[in-house]
C-alpha cells in the first residue's frame, strides 16, 4: 500500500546499425535527416503530449521539420483506418493507444512492423532494448516482430482517500456496521462495503465534519467506449472471465463469471455520482481529486495529474494508493487484476519517410530523454528501468510501479484479455461490451444483455483460427 508524497528484442539486435545516431551528430547540419517532414497522430495525455513535445526538440536540432496532431481516444481509431483504407499518407507515426489497436492495425497492414529498423537502423545507445521493462518489451512482441516502441507505462490503481479511511471515528461506525476493520479494500466485497459505507449526503457527517454537498464512495469513468471498456476489463478479470478461449475459438462473454461481474458492476452504481454515465477517466480522477469520491480506479498517472489540484482542505497526505481488489476463489485465482495499457507508437503504414520518423522516435525514447520527461512532465511514467528508478528516487510514490512487478500482480494487456487471434477484433469487442454495459448499468437485465454480446461477438470471431 503507497502513500501519496510527490508534488530479447531480437536475437543478434545488439551491436547492429551501422548509421550514425544523429542525435549524438553535433553539428545540425551533419543530420541525414535534415529537411524532412514527419507527421505523427496521436490523442492528448501526460505521455503523449511529453513524447510530442520532445520529439518535436529534437527534430529541430536535426533541422526536420515534426507536424503532430491530436485527437480525441474516440476519434483515433477511425481517422487511422479511414485515413489507411482511403489510401492516404497522412501520417509516419501514429500512437496505437495501450496496444488496444496494435495487432488489428498490424493484421491490416495499416501499421508497419518495426524489427527492420531496429534491425538495420537502430543506434544502441539510443534504443537500448534491454532497458525496457519485461512488461514494455512484452506489449510491442509479436512472435519474432516488433510492432511498435512503448513510450511510457501506463497501470492502473485504486486511489483512496486516506485521510477518511483511517479517521477513528469513521473507523469505529465501519467496524459496527459491517464486522470487519475498515481499509483501503482488498476484495471486491470489501470494495462494495466501502462505497456504500462512504456514500453521504449533504448534511450528514463525515470524518467530524458536516458535508456541505453529496458525498460518493466511487467515482468511476462509465462514459460510453474506451473509459468504461478498461473498467469492465478489471472486474471481468477478476471473476475469472474467459473473453475468448483460443484452444476452441468460443466467446464467453455469457458466462455465470460474467453474468455476475455485471451484476455486480451494477450493483455499485448508488455509490456514485450521477455523471458517472458521462465521465471520462481524466474527469474521473479530477472528481476524486477535488474531494467528491472516497475511492476510484485510474491510471495512476491520470490520478497523480489530478492530484496536482486537490481540493479545499486536501493534501497530499489526504491520498493513498493500493492494487485494484481480487475476487477471492474465482476462476483462474488473479491476484488484483487491472488492464495495464503501456503507451504504444507504431509507424503508420503508408509512411512517407518511416526510416527517420523511427530515427526519431528512438532518440525521444532514449533513456536520458525519459529522465528528462519525468522531471518536465509529472506523471510521465518512463518505459525504461533506470528512468523509472530515478524518476521513483525523486518521487517515491511511484514506486507503486515496480510494486506491481515485484508482488506478482496480475497487470494484464489487452492481449492477456483478449487473446491471439481475438486481439484482432479488439476494436469489436470493447464497443459490443461497451454498449452492453452501458444498458445494463441503465437498468436491463445482464443475462439478457450478455446472451445478446456473445452472438454478436460469436459472429465476429468467425474466420479466425483459434490456434
Amino acid at each position: 500500500m503507497t502513500t501519496f508524497g510527490r508534488r530479447g528484442v531480437l536475437a543478434g539486435a545488439a551491436g547492429l546499425g551501422t548509421l550514425a545516431a544523429p542525435g549524438l551528430v553535433a553539428a545540425q547540419g551533419a543530420s541525414p535527416y535534415r529537411g524532412q517532414q514527419v507527421r505523427f497522430l496521436t490523442t492528448r495525455n501526460v505521455h503523449q503530449t511529453a513524447i510530442a513535445e520532445t520529439m518535436a526538440e529534437i527534430a529541430r536540432g536535426w533541422g526536420m521539420d515534426l507536424q503532430t496532431r491530436f485527437i480525441t481516444t474516440d476519434q483515433l481509431q477511425r481517422k487511422v483506418v479511414i485515413d489507411f483504407t482511403g489510401g492516404s499518407d497522412t501520417w509516419d507515426l501514429v500512437y496505437c493507444g495501450g496496444i488496444q489497436r496494435m495487432y488489428e492495425w498490424f493484421a491490416g497492414g495499416i501499421i508497419l512492423e518495426m524489427t527492420p529498423y531496429i534491425r538495420e537502423k537502430a543506434d544502441q545507445r539510443l534504443l537500448e532494448w534491454d532497458q525496457f521493462t519485461p512488461a514494455a518489451r512484452k506489449a510491442v512482441e509479436f512472435r519474432d516482430k516488433v510492432l511498435g516502441l512503448t513510450v511510457g507505462t501506463s497501470d492502473q490503481a485504486m486511489g483512496y482517500r486516506r485521510d477518511i479511511i483511517e479517521h477513528p471515528e469513521e473507523k469505529a461506525a465501519f467496524q459496527q456496521r459491517y464486522g470487519y476493520e475498515l481499509r483501503a479494500p482488498d476484495t471486491y466485497k470489501q470494495f462494495r462495503d466501502v462505497g456504500e459505507f462512504f456514500t453521504r449526503r449533504r448534511g450528514q457527517r463525515l470524518a467530524g465534519r458536516t458535508l456541505e454537498r453529496d458525498f460518493f464512495g466511487l467515482s468511476f469513468s462509465n462514459r460510453k467506449g474506451t473509459f468504461l471498456w478498461h473498467k469492465l476489463e478489471n472486474v471481468l478479470m477478476a471473476y475469472g472471465v474467459d473473453i475468448y478461449d483460443p484452444a476452441t475459438g468460443r466467446v464467453g462473454v455469457n458466462s455465470p463469471q460474467a453474468i455476475a461481474a455485471a451484476t455486480y458492476y451494477r450493483s455499485l452504481v448508488p455509490f456514485m455520482p450521477s455523471s458517472h454515465i458521462n465521465m471520462s477517466s481524466g474527469e474521473s480522477a479530477a472528481d476524486w481529486a477535488s474531494g467528491n469520491a472516497a475511492i476510484t480506479i485510474e491510471y495512476f498517472d491520470r490520478m497523480l495529474n489530478a492530484l496536482e489540484k486537490v481540493g479545499p482542505g486536501l493534501t497530499a497526505n489526504s491520498f493513498g494508493f493500493t492494487f485494484p481488489p481480487s475476487v477471492p476463489d474465482a476462476p483462474h485465482a488473479r491476484r488484483h487484476p487491472f488492464r495495464s495499457g503501456p503507451p504504444v507508437i507504431s509507424l503508420f503504414g503508408r509512411a512517407r519517410q518511416p526510416e527517420a520518423a523511427y530515427k526519431l522516435l528512438e532518440a525521444a525514447v532514449s533513456t536520458e530523454r525519459q529522465i528528462q520527461m519525468t522531471q518536465r512532465f509529472p506523471g510521465y511514467h518512463p518505459s525504461k528501468e533506470r528512468a523509472m528508478r530515478a524518476l521513483i528516487e525523486r518521487e517515491p510514490v511511484n514506486g507503486y510501479l515496480l510494486e506491481v512487478a515485484a508482488q506478482g500482480v496480475d497487470a494484464m494487456t489487452d492481449v492477456d484479455i483478449m487473446p491471439y487471434p481475438s486481439i484482432l477484433r479488439a476494436s469489436k469487442i470493447g464497443d459490443v461490451m461497451s454498449e452492453t454495459m452501458t444498458a445494463i448499468l441503465l437498468g436491463a437485465d445482464p443475462a439478457t444483455e450478455l446472451g445478446k454480446a456473445q452472438r454478436e461477438l460469436t459472429e465476429a470471431m468467425v474466420g479466425l483460427s483459434p490456434t
